[in-house]
């Protein structure tokens, strides 16, 4: 089973210290960095492949809420305060769950078990549909309906037959949530190979596409279309 990578953002070193040794209790998550401030954590966020943000609220300069305001299409969250007033406000970000300080390594579980179901059974769905964040909002779209995804800096554009949606995230983290119906056929595209009628050359072709084919990856998709 994948690891699911984690950041901790919590002002409180103590706080800190506690979420790093609960998370080294899970084998399922694996901690990639912790910060002090969200100013920081914000600045990585985009640079870090992430699956799930512990987030403590009350901070200074930037808080929680305040950091989810500035980013609509982070990864999973789950809040972390000693202040259960916030409980409501948060969820109304979506986040995955809200943990109380202290936090009890028991309810800790729980909410990590809620994050990789969501992980597992929602975002990663690989048999048809996938849940992506299009413009802050869950919007669901059946794979088949993909016809290709393109890299646009710190966004992927994912491609249908009627329209497109503007997805922040890198290509690899994007890569991970498709099936294996998807193929990368040039650092910048991945496309869907049931939608693929024609491969010539350094070009692949499908009814509304016509798509360059890098040397890399050529080797790959001949082997894929030949099968």
């Amino acid at each position: 089973m994948a690891e699911m990578r984690c950041i901790v953002v919590d002002d409180d070193p103590i706080s800190r210290d506690v979420l790093k040794n609960c998370i080294a209790k899970n084998k399922r998550l694996r901690l990639i960095a912790t910060y002090d401030n969200a100013i920081e954590a914000s600045a990585a966020i985009d640079q870090k492949d992430l699956d799930l943000v512990f987030l403590d609220v009350e901070m200074p300069e930037m808080t929680g809420l305040q950091f989810l305001e500035r980013f609509k299409n982070i990864p999973q969250v789950i809040m972390v305060t000693s202040e259960k007033k916030y409980a409501f406000e948060a969820f109304r970000f979506d986040v995955t769950d809200y943990l109380a300080k202290p936090v009890d390594m028991d309810r800790f579980q729980i909410a990590v078990d809620r994050a990789i179901y969501y992980e597992e059974n929602v975002v990663k769905n690989q048999e048809e549909e996938i849940f992506i964040k299009s413009e802050g909002v869950l919007v669901k779209l059946r794979t088949s309906d993909v016809e290709y995804v393109e890299a646009m800096g710190d966004y992927v554009k994912v491609v249908l037959l009627n329209g497109h949606h503007i997805v922040h995230s890198t290509m690899k983290a994007f890569e991970a949530k498709l099936p294996e119906d998807f193929i990368r056929v040039h650092k910048s595209y991945i496309v869907n190979i049931h939608k693929i009628e024609e491969f010539k050359e350094n070009i692949v072709i499908g009814e509304y596409f016509n798509l360059p084919v890098s040397r890399t990856h050529k080797k790959a998709l001949k082997e894929r279309l030949s099968d």
